[in-house]
């Protein structure tokens, strides 16, 4: 198997109902794909007796994803970091003009979201595509750095990190593989649960 790109960043936002139950907003594209990392922590336990290894424990605790984006739009990120927002009016009268501004505040608390990719794959000659998918990821406040042009031209990316959490159930991803990318993107959309009616 061999990974031969990377594509369709998505998210819902992550809630869980007064009956306890867990549900995620309308899956949304949090923006275009370029890199994807996960790093997982595992506690671990070993039993010995009569001086050898008896049993062994393995067990996720947590994880940390790193994702490499194209944009880091602040009406996208902005709310998934729990910001606030305020107006701000340049000009009068008909020239008047409205613009957005994004706070970041120490008392912030980020949302929990449900995050998947796609990504696809060849196997044995014959392309795939694989969805992997974290019910609940919290991301961290970030700052993109900026360079002056010099004499080349070159993108600045910026890089987001999210912590990855274990759901109600324990669960803490989700993968499958499929012949086709309208599979893999249909399956990944699904993953999103809505609310149920009442």
């Amino acid at each position: 198997m061999a990974q031969i790109g990377l594509r369709r960043f998505r998210y819902g936002e992550y809630h869980v109902n007064s009956n306890g139950v867990e549900y995620y907003t309308t899956p949304a594209t949090l923006a275009g794909a370029i890199s994807s990392s996960v790093s997982l922590n595992i506690a671990e336990a070993k039993l010995h007796a009569d001086d050898v290894l008896k049993d062994k424990v393995t067990e996720f605790t947590d994880g940390t994803i790193t994702l490499g984006i194209d944009e880091d739009d602040d009406a996208i990120f902005s709310p998934l970091l729990g910001q606030s927002t305020e107006n701000y009016t340049v000009g009068t009268g008909q020239s008047a003009k409205t613009t957005t501004v994004y706070k970041s505040n120490v008392d912030d608390v980020p949302k929990y979201v449900g995050f998947g990719q796609v990504v696809p794959k060849r196997i044995a000659g014959v392309k795939k595509w694989k969805v992997e998918w974290f019910p609940k990821v919290q991301f961290k406040p970030f700052h993109v750095d900026a360079n002056t042009k010099a004499d080349s031209l070159e993108f600045g990316t910026p890089s987001i990190e999210g912590a990855c959490f274990a759901n109600k159930n324990g669960d803490w991803r989700k993968r499958a593989t499929f012949d086709t990318e309208d599979e893999a993107n249909t399956f990944l959309d699904s993953l999103f649960v809505a609310e149920p009616s009442a």
